[in-house]
């Protein structure tokens, strides 16, 4: 039991004090179980809330979607982060919740493939073109990317994309 009390500890120092696109990617793996949230989740969110990340509450809302806008520029698989939408229920409000993390990336000059595509056949998730995203243009315009469509797609680890094989 002390032994475990020990391991809990420095795992929460690690990730206390990881990188935020380590964050993210550990959010990214994390498989739902259940249509409500998971405590792991819940703890990675709440890293990248007190590091300044994301804001406490999720920039907006609608249905079982909650979209952070990143406050401070990180970079993942070598593109920028644009936003994160973590799907969970929190109440019922009719069909289809699809829990899990998505994100929407920014390709930057340079931009290779190859690591976002390793990631995604790893953890069973689903690169989509924005087009095909569910992305709400209400979003889309507070992002302020709406010209930028070309260059932004997004990478889907949600229950229904880690159930389904591409």
């Amino acid at each position: 039991m002390k032994y475990q009390f020990v391991f809990v500890f420095l795992m929460q120092s690690f990730f206390l004090n990881a990188e935020p696109a380590l964050v993210v990617k550990k959010l990214l793996e994390t498989s739902p179980e259940t249509i409500e949230e998971s405590m792991e989740n819940l703890d990675s969110l709440k890293i990248l809330k007190k590091e300044g990340v994301i804001a406490e509450k999720a920039n907006f809302q609608g249905d079982y979607h909650h979209f952070y806008f990143p406050k401070k520029e990180i970079e993942i698989f070598g593109a920028k982060l644009v936003a994160l939408d973590h799907e969970y229920l929190a109440e019922y409000i009719g069909c289809c919740v699809d829990p899990g993390v998505a994100v929407v990336l920014k390709k930057v000059d340079g931009f290779n493939s190859n690591e976002i595509d390793t990631f995604a056949k790893q953890n069973s998730c689903k690169i989509n073109d924005i087009e095909k995203a569910f992305i709400p243009d209400l979003v889309m315009k507070q992002l302020g990317h709406v010209n930028d469509k070309k260059y932004l797609f997004e990478l889907s680890c949600k229950q229904n994309d880690k159930r389904h094989e591409y």
